[in-house]
């Protein structure tokens, strides 16, 4: 497969400092960590992890709303970020997101038709009556009726501004969209809606994802390739249906057997993980898993274990990594 992104060793460094306005620095949060990824052309890769592991941040990083404290990424084999900034507006119409909170991500004074065009406005895309007939096409490949257009986001609900959102990250017809926990807000019944218009659209579109999520029922359905990240890195990455079936990192293993089954109670024996997630402006030595883990020994306490091949695809940083059953 082409692959559409790249990035190689991509991190980002917050200073933290103290209280007061003149504060010194007390620290640095390493929200991601050297992280390398690749979404390949027409494809899926979700990414997953506990809440603070640095998901949301690596995603502004790939859509360009951050810039990296170190390494680089390259879009369509083309760098963005290096050494110097390299035609940023350009590729960040082909670089478009969906935000988790659709009613905070749509100004509310804005009607539909206003939100949905102001990327096309923002990029001068055509006169207004083709930026018109732009949102009446857009309203509709995402089951909106157009005759809605003159209303404000209040108006709907929650999988209809959802709706909204996608219309208007379709907008400048990008090929990679950014969805970061685009059906978390949800209700149930209408989670399953706005995910098969992702699918359709992606079949319809040729659109490449990077889906975020923290809910494995639903990555499962919508990924081709599985990144797993622990504070700032990335400890698994594979195949959709080989780490289902055989995760290698033990922390992989903890989140697969927290997924409900049906008749099996809400979750499955041993399936909560010992421990709290340390701090992470105060990361473990070595592994930075090694506290919860149940294999750790002597070297997780003292090296950190790099992202290595189990096998083809698969890849695990664990120094006892092994492909087994969740």
């Amino acid at each position: 497969m082409t692959a559409l992104l790249e990035a190689q060793g991509l991190s980002k460094h917050f200073a933290i400092r103290g209280v007061g306005l003149f504060a010194k620095q007390i620290g640095t949060l390493r929200a991601v960590d050297e992280v390398s990824l690749t979404i390949e052309a027409g494809r899926c890769l979700a990414l997953v992890g506990e809440s603070g592991c640095g998901k949301t941040t690596l995603a502004r990083c790939l859509a360009l709303l951050h810039r990296p404290s170190a390494g680089c990424i390259r879009f369509d084999g083309e760098m963005v970020y290096g050494d110097n900034l390299n035609k940023y507006k350009a590729i960040r119409r082909d670089i478009q997101m969906v935000f988790q909170d659709p009613y905070g991500a749509l100004n509310p004074r804005m009607t539909v038709a206003a939100i949905i065009a102001e990327p096309l406005n923002i990029h001068s895309v055509g006169n207004r009556r083709e930026r018109a007939e732009r949102v009446v096409e857009l309203m509709e490949s995402v089951g909106l009726s157009p005759s809605l257009a003159d209303r404000y986001p209040h108006e709907f609900s929650g999988g209809q501004r959802q709706r909204i959102g996608i219309a208007r990250a379709l907008a400048l017809r990008p090929r990679l969209i950014i969805a970061d926990e685009p059906v978390s807000a949800l209700d149930v019944s209408v989670q399953s809606q706005v995910l098969n218009l992702m699918l359709d659209l992606q079949d319809d579109l040729g659109l490449s994802y990077l889906f975020i999520s923290h809910d494995l029922a639903v990555v499962e359905h919508m990924a081709d390739t599985v990144a797993v990240m622990y504070l700032g890195r990335i400890v698994e990455l594979a195949p959709r249906d080989d780490l289902f079936a055989s995760p290698a990192h033990p922390y992989t293993q903890a989140l697969l057997r927290s997924i409900p089954r049906p008749g099996g109670g809400k979750r499955t024996p041993g399936a909560l993980l010992g421990g709290e997630v340390p701090n992470p402006l105060d990361p473990p030595s070595g592994c930075p898993f090694h506290p919860r883990c149940p294999r750790a020994a002597d070297i997780c306490r003292e090296a950190r274990p790099a992202l290595e091949t189990v096998a083809g695809d698969h890849l695990a940083a664990c120094h006892f990594k092994e492909a087994g059953s969740p």
